[in-house]
């Protein structure tokens, strides 16, 4: 069975109902991209300029939104359905199918080390120096061949980062 999410590596995103569907778009056609199965980009990095509306577009991709909307017993069938298809080898990412979110723990990096996504999954960093940023992507680069679903890091910077590009 998946294990749950990792709440060592990271915190879910604050829940919120505003969701901002240009930068949801965005999110989405850059998580997937390398995404489908066979897996072809394990990890990927980007930066964002500004956080504002990063928790609202996580709550969507990660779909608490759809699961608010569903009743009790049609809830807990979309969360079979869903991980009866993580169960599945060679799953990468499905378009549409739900990403774990969440905000990396600043300091994390044994847990980054130790990490394999169980589900596709977008690692938000908040404005953070670059020496912490770099290293943990490199911690993650490490680790990327062995994973079997995606990563994708988003790096909420002013400032671009060397080697990272911009969220397009």
């Amino acid at each position: 069975m998946p294990t749950r999410f990792d709440l060592d590596l990271m915190q879910p995103p604050t829940p919120q109902a505003a969701v901002d569907a240009a930068l949801l778009q965005r999110l989405r056609t850059w998580c997937e991209a390398g995404a489908p199965p066979p897996l072809a980009q394990p990890l990927a990095a980007a930066c964002i300029a500004s956080a504002e509306g990063l928790d609202g577009a996580a709550c969507a991709l990660d779909g608490s939104h759809a699961l608010a909307r569903l009743g009790r017993w049609q809830g807990l069938a979309w969360r079979l359905r869903i991980l009866l298809g993580d169960l599945a080898p060679g799953h990468g990412a499905r378009p549409g199918h739900p990403w774990d979110c969440g905000w990396w723990r600043a300091g994390a990096l044994a847990a980054a080390a130790a990490f394999r996504p169980r589900r596709a999954t977008l690692l938000l960093l908040r404005p953070a120096d670059q020496a912490a940023s770099a290293e943990l992507l490199a911690t993650l680069q490490a680790q990327s061949p062995a994973y079997t679903r995606p990563l994708r890091v988003l790096l909420v910077a002013g400032q671009p980062l060397p080697g990272v590009p911009r969220l397009p």
